[in-house]
């Protein structure tokens, strides 16, 4: 029996996937993180892949700022070693699938994206009988039970009581499923050769529409449309520009829950910041917004502006008050707070080095759009710590087109045999 290495790669994406997805109690454990770990890396040696000296360099730093932090703070998180985990299994992962990863991605979300359409309209008929069926395995398994009755998970699907009218797909929430369609749109723009209309970029367009949330919508209409209209000949520049821009900008002011909910959301932030000096312990836990997160992690960088604060989350704003968690919902300001203006370098260098190569490989122009992109979708989300976006970071590390050593194996032997 012979294992095809796509398949092998695919599957190691898959998990990397749902991991990103954060949408039940299988995929943010540690245990799967570790398992992704180990078979990556096993799959990475026996393929005759070394690690490159940059990368080497990388962890040697890593585990001298967790030197420091210790020495600083008088004590070190167990996430210090969960994301040196996810660092690595980052690396290995794109330093094996790079070249397969954007029709792996784009074809991924297309497929999971045409299953939720049908049990979003089913969800909108009756949401109780769609909540029932994708609870079938969590209500019948206590241990995979996750956040409770109000929320259901079933790996393709998710429901959750506090959006009856929105699709969530495969992701932890809306918001995170529209997170994943930007991109799948810029990656299939550059795999398609920039064809707006196709199966896909329809079906993407569609399921980002039920998503309601804003932060996508306007990602899509401030990133990815000007990302296509900069790869159209001038002409075609300015007849696409003439014909979307206008829709798009009617659709946007006069849609009430992107204009307002924005607006809102920037008005109120002062009230989320007040939490901070709230010393009531009838809550567990509270949402600090996009804004109030931003202002609050500006807060803890302006302490700790350098290297920031690390894995050492005790120290920070959200966990300053007794008996209460405030919940960080910017992904870009605790990364910034997380790893300081340092860690906010690597970030932005790191990236824009990525898609500056790519636009090399896959001939487009415009690679600034999607560093804009992830930022921006990091804005709302903490996305900058799942696996398919960390690998963007340590794409630079290695070297592009070596091929590793050809290996055969007895299957019969108990030895697997790669084509």
């Amino acid at each position: 029996m012979v294992i095809r290495r796509e398949k092998v790669d695919y599957f190691l994406f898959l998990v990397a996937f749902f991991i990103s997805a954060s949408a039940n109690a299988i995929t943010i454990s540690n245990v799967t993180l570790i398992f992704a770990f180990f078979a990556t890396l096993y799959i990475f040696l026996i393929r005759g892949y070394e690690f490159d000296k940059a990368f080497v360099y990388f962890i040697i730093a890593y585990l001298l700022l967790t030197v420091i932090y210790m020495l600083k703070f008088g004590h070190l998180n167990f996430r210090t070693f969960r994301e040196l985990i996810r660092f690595i299994h980052a690396y290995l992962l794109i330093k094996m699938i790079w070249r397969s990863l954007i029709p792996y991605f784009t074809k991924t979300v297309y497929v999971l994206s045409l299953i939720s359409l049908p049990m979003y309209f089913l969800q909108l008929y009756d949401y109780e009988l769609t909540k029932s069926i994708v609870g079938i395995v969590e209500n019948n398994i206590p241990f995979l039970d996750y956040r409770e009755g109000w929320y259901e998970n079933i790996m393709v699907f998710t429901t959750n009581d506090y959006g009856r009218f929105r699709n969530s797909g495969f992701a932890w929430e809306p918001k995170g499923f529209g997170t994943f369609l930007t991109l799948a749109m810029f990656f299939r723009l550059i795999e398609n050769r920039f064809k707006l209309i196709d199966k896909y970029m329809i079906t993407y367009l569609i399921a980002m529409i039920t998503t309601f949330s804003t932060a996508t919508l306007s990602v899509t209409f401030f990133a990815v449309f000007p990302f296509y209209i900069f790869n159209k000949p001038p002409v075609y520049k300015v007849v696409t520009a003439a014909l979307i821009v206008p829709v798009m900008a009617i659709a946007f002011t006069k849609a009430d829950f992107l204009e307002k909910k924005i607006i809102h959301e920037y008005k109120t932030k002062d009230k989320y910041v007040a939490f901070v000096q709230d010393d009531r312990t009838d809550m567990e836990d509270r949402s600090l917004g996009r804004f109030g997160s931003f202002v609050i992690d500006m807060m803890d960088l302006k302490k700790e502006p350098v290297l920031g604060y690390g894995s050492q989350m005790f120290e920070r704003t959200q966990f300053s008050i007794s008996g209460v968690r405030l919940t960080h919902v910017n992904g870009l300001s605790d990364f910034m707070a997380h790893y300081g203006i340092v860690g906010t370098l690597f970030l932005l260098i790191t990236l824009s080095i990525t898609f500056k190569q790519w636009s090399l490989i896959y001939k487009f122009k415009g690679w600034y759009w999607i560093v804009i992109e992830i930022l921006a979708t990091s804005f709302a989300s903490a996305i900058l710590f799942y696996p398919l976006y960390l690998m963007f970071m340590f794409f630079p590390f290695f070297k592009k087109g070596e091929e590793p050593s050809k290996l055969t194996f007895d299957y019969g032997n108990r030895m697997i045999r790669w084509n």
